[in-house]
């Protein structure tokens, strides 16, 4: 780069690291680069060192002929620089660099009259980043202890613009649940440690973390991420842990989260109301409660060369909650009570990092933890009226965490070319393995009371095993050459699942009224019809049975040009292309995709020439694979079969009793959604279909105040480019459906005889006008303005953000119904379906203010906050019935957004009620107000002391200080279980709320 690229008038003493709340993040996994300039008569002379005293670490470059250097993928830390002209240091100066960043330095020099004597008239840190062009957030474990964030990633995801809090029934109760990026649904983020991903790779769903205490820095990236990074089309979750250094350090903690110290939870009631309501949802008895202790040791074993640190984490965690044992939480109320307990060994982590400094210009490490976790489930009956916790039905072992190891290298072969290399293996269990499996899984939506309703003999669930397992290769190369900066690399991941199912006695059933002509579809037209003009009670037995082995695979390669046009503008120039190869339990391929090459775009401009403000922008194509979950679906050997009866009563497990099939056969009564025969590329993926993308583009304008106040303002935009789904009208496959892009003609072939084969002659393209499906919209309109402080002692971040989140599907996942099956939600399997949908999606928060620091009130006491003021997401009213039996719209299944009023004047006066003859009140997505807003407010103080000799740190964090308890979701759901007409007397009353005041306590001692 050209020497005034980095000779900038900025303000005073801001390094990178101050501000991590707002830095936006140069494209790396785990490290971090120093440039910079001098301004000098004669640069052959200079040379730069830069030495990490931790470490010993140190490296030493000549200046380039225009008077620049560069010190390329740095591990995180505090370096030492020093500016030489031959054997005489003229210059020196303290720098942190953080994760992911570029730290630019200038230094000025007076050569006095060609004398050997250097006057040093600045070295300066540019408090703005000019060569980075993406959007984010940096933060290391010093800023997260001065403040109260919650020991989750998804706490700290959520400090970042942009990001807030996803729908709870994608994460259990406590667990610190899923972050939405730019409106994206919550499984479309990836997440990383030390170069590894460690996202759940079955539906992108939630992270593999390790403790606290164990990470140095996180990076958060919200938009505009670089080509080396892909297969996400949310955000990124990127962290680095610790490392030895020559200094042997040994340190204890403890943290304690006391259930006494938590307040209670809230009540919801049927019909949305109380007094004499029935309950709907009960969290007055919830309470968690937490203890746990890290040991860590950490040093050289060989002075400046070999390091390591190592963590060990016992874990006592007690989780109790309330919930509902159907699955389809949504049509009752809570009727078990489950206690959660893991401790010991069975919840134990540990982990250990070794670096290797081979020499100060190659390094090797070696990562490896173990998270596993076998936590005993037991659950109670529960009368959700009165809050009494019964008898125990049944106990389950869940199964989760696992094991990762990895090995990396950096090398620098000489000042301009740098090459890293990574290969790991993750393996992750998530199976649950019941004790009772005699009391199937039993729902009552019957309108009868309570005392007359059917109840399982226990819990219910499911038996099977689910376990991933991932393996990953990455090579980078980076070479730097006059105004150029090139990186080009090439990543692999071999993805593998193995996953079953089975309902425990093989049955799941429920039970439900169909009103006076209210009709049961099936896939081909109307299944049964209600003729009897009274409720006829039916019971439905869904028997949703397979899986198996499967796996995919996934590489890509991209590069990409940080070019510096001229001394004020920087270009980044970049293109990405992925393929992705989906495989069965048979091993054959079933769905295949090469991307399009997707461009990575940016710039980065100083208006003034200055180095106090940027002006940026990017523009980008982001892709999504397609998930394990797909396979599972679709590949695994899945039976899916419903059949209706007429019952005369039920036995004491909750079983039917006296059964007849409602439409005269069992054949005539089933409905067959998936058959035991995987698919097939042929008939489950059309010729024409692209993979999940999205384009983004940001603009956005940093500018340093003064010395203590930055201040910045990005607008977003981000569409969905291409829709994936699985299409399920009566052209598709009916096997397994057929995975397509909505709105689009489409070919493919056909499997309807069931037996895994393709019909003869049934290859067909068919028009987006026969299909029936509209186009796929996703739309997310933002604009974020962000004031930082920073002063010696005192930081803090106001970011307000104004978004809007429109479009007819939510992308991998449907929050609205907490349907997680990634790829293949319910949107776009039947035409019906979609009409009505288009509008506010459930991650759409019109207005969100974030405000966070800490104050050193002494030089030992620090007091922290974090504040989040949310407005609330929007409301729908889903029915079970469609004005349309026509096999071509409507299938067996799905919510839609018509409700039947019962109303069915007979015009043709033939005394039937014709389909045409029936009244439906449409009401469009997001039409029924919002949820209301939410304010929280997180507190701490940290104390820090010394005993004899040791340094110690007590720590108090109060969150959710006022109490608040806001409805954070509600049951969207009118009607009840695939009953038109049916009212669901819960909809309208609360899931869950803001979770009530609790407090944490920490103490620590290093030495």
């Amino acid at each position: 780069m050209k020497q005034t690229s980095f000779r900038r008038s900025i303000t005073a003493l801001a390094v990178a690291a101050s501000l991590g709340f707002a830095l936006p993040a140069l494209a790396d996994n785990t490290t971090a680069n120093i440039s910079g300039s001098i301004n000098a008569n004669d640069y052959s002379q200079y040379t730069v060192i830069a030495k990490d005293p931790a470490t010993g670490l140190e490296r030493e470059i000549s200046v380039s002929d225009e008077g620049s250097f560069r010190f390329a993928k740095l591990p995180t830390g505090v370096y030492d620089i020093t500016v030489k002209k031959g054997d005489t240091v003229v210059a020196e100066q303290k720098t942190r660099i953080s994760l992911g960043s570029n730290t630019s330095l200038a230094f000025d020099f007076i050569d006095n009259d060609g004398t050997e004597r250097i006057e040093v008239t600045g070295a300066r840190i540019s408090a703005i980043d000019l060569s980075s062009t993406d959007s984010g957030l940096v933060i290391d474990e010093v800023e997260l202890d001065r403040m109260p964030v919650s020991r989750n990633i998804t706490a700290v995801a959520l400090l970042a613009p942009g990001t807030v809090m996803g729908d709870s029934s994608f994460s259990s109760p406590n667990s610190g649940g899923t972050a939405s990026f730019g409106g994206a649904s919550v499984a479309e983020n990836s997440c990383y440690i030390n170069g590894m991903e460690v996202t759940n790779t079955s539906q992108g769903l939630g992270c593999g973390t390790v403790p606290f205490e164990f990470y140095k820095e996180f990076q958060v990236k919200t938009g505009g991420y670089s080509a080396q990074f892909g297969r996400t089309t949310g955000g990124v979750l990127n962290a680095v842990t610790k490392s030895g250094s020559n200094e042997w350090e040994f340190a204890a903690t403890a943290l304690f989260t006391p259930k006494s110290l938590r307040e209670d939870g809230q009540v919801s009631y049927s019909a949305g109301g109380a007094g004499g309501q029935e309950v709907f949802r009960n969290q007055t008895q919830d309470d968690y409660s937490k203890s746990e202790f890290t040991l860590s040791a950490s040093g050289a074993l060989i002075e400046d060369t070999l390091f390591f640190y190592a963590l060990i984490n016992p874990r006592d965690v007690e989780n109790n909650f309330a919930s509902q044992s159907s699955g389809n939480s949504q049509y009752a109320p809570d009727n078990t009570f489950i206690k959660r307990d893991s401790s010991g060994s069975d919840n134990m982590f540990w982990g250990a990092k070794v670096d290797w400094f081979v020499n100060d210009d190659h390094k090797i490490s070696l990562f490896g933890y173990s998270n596993k976790s076998n936590t005993q489930s037991t659950s109670y009956a529960f009368d959700s009226q009165t809050g009494e916790i019964g008898e125990a039905s049944q106990s389950t072992i869940r199964e989760r965490g696992g094991d990762l190891k990895s090995i990396s290298y950096t090398g620098n072969f000489t000042d301009e070319l740098t090459v890293s290399a990574m290969y790991g293996e993750i393996e992750t269990d998530y199976t649950n393995t019941p004790s009772n499996l005699d009391c199937p899984t039993v729902l009552d939506t019957r309108s009868v009371p309570a005392n007359q309703k059917i109840n399982s003999c226990g819990a219910g669930g499911n038996t099977g095993t689910n376990q991933d397992k991932n393996k990953q290769t990455r090579i980078d190369i980076e070479y730097a050459f006059e105004d150029h900066l090139v990186r080009v690399g090439y990543d692999k991941q071999e993805r593998e699942t193995f996953h079953t199912s089975s309902p425990i006695t093989g049955h799941s059933w429920t039970y439900s009224s169909i009103e006076p002509n209210a009709v049961i579809s099936n896939n081909d037209g109307p299944l049964f019809t209600n003729t009897t003009g009274a409720l006829f009670d039916v019971v439905a037995d869904r028997i949703f049975t397979g899986g198996g082995g499967f796996s995919t695979d996934l590489s890509a390669w991209y590069i990409e040009d940080e070019w510096q046009v001229t001394d004020d503008l920087m270009l980044s120039l970049g293109l990405r292309r992925d393929e992705f190869e989906n495989s069965g339990v048979t091993g054959k391929v079933f769905s295949s995709f090469k991307t399009d090459i997707a461009p990575r775009l940016g710039f980065s401009w100083d208006p003034t020439g200055a180095g106090e403000s940027k002006i940026y922008g990017t523009y980008g194509t982001y892709y999504l694979p397609v998930a394990n979950n797909t396979n599972y679906r679709a590949a695994s050997g899945l039976s899916d079969t419903t059949t209706y009866y007429a019952f005369t009563g039920a036995d004491a497990s909750g079983a039917p009793t006296g059964t007849s099939p409602v439409s005269g056969t069992i054949a005539d009564s089933q409905i067959v959604n998936s058959v035991p025969n995987p698919a097939t590329k042929e008939t489950f993926q059309a010729e024409e279909a692209d993979p999940f993308s999205k384009d983004e583009y940001i603009v956005g304008y940093e500018t340093a105040i003064n010395d203590e106040f930055s201040f910045s303002v990005r607008a977003i935009y981000r569409e969905v480019a291409t829709a994936l789904d699985d299409y399920c009208g009566p052209f598709a496959s009916q096997a397994t459906c057929t995975l397509l892009n909505p709105g689009k003609s489409s070919t493919w072939q056909l499997d309807n005889n069931n037996d895994g084969a393709i019909d003869p002659d049934s290859r067909r393209t068919y028009s987006a006008e026969e299909i029936g499906l509209p186009d796929a919209v996703n739309e997310y309109t933002a604009l974020q303005p962000q004031i930082n402080y920073r002063a010696d002692n005192m930081r803090m971040s106001l970011i307000y953000t104004w978004s809007r989140s429109v479009g007819n599907f939510e992308g991998a996942v449907k929050s609205d119904i907490g349907q997680a099956d990634a790829g293949v939600t319910q949107d776009f399997d039947f035409p019906a379906l979609m009409d009505g949908s288009d509008g506010y999606q459930p991650n759409d928060r019109r207005h969100v203010f974030k405000f966070f620091g800490s104050y050193d009130v002494t030089e030992d006491l620090t007091v922290g906050f974090n504040s989040t003021l949310s407005s609330g997401r929007p409301l729908s009213a889903f029915g079970q019935g469609y004005p349309s039996h026509d096999p071509t719209v409507y299938g067996s299944y799905g919510d839609t957004f018509y409700l039947y009023t019962n109303q069915c004047p007979d015009a043709n006066e033939d005394g039937i009620c014709g389909q045409d003859e029936k009244i439906y009140q449409f009401s469009p997505r997001g039409t029924r107000g919002r949820t209301p807003w939410t304010f929280n407010l997180d507190l701490s103080a940290n104390y820090n002391f010394t005993f004899s000799d040791v340094d110690m740190r007590a720590t108090l964090n109060v969150y959710n200080v006022l109490n608040g308890q806001a409805e954070t979701s509600r049951n969207e759901h009118y009607e009840n279980n695939r009953a038109e007409g049916s009212f669901n007397s819960y909809y309208g009353a609360a899931y869950t709320w803001q979770s009530p005041r609790y407090v944490e306590l920490g103490f620590e001692a290093r030495f």
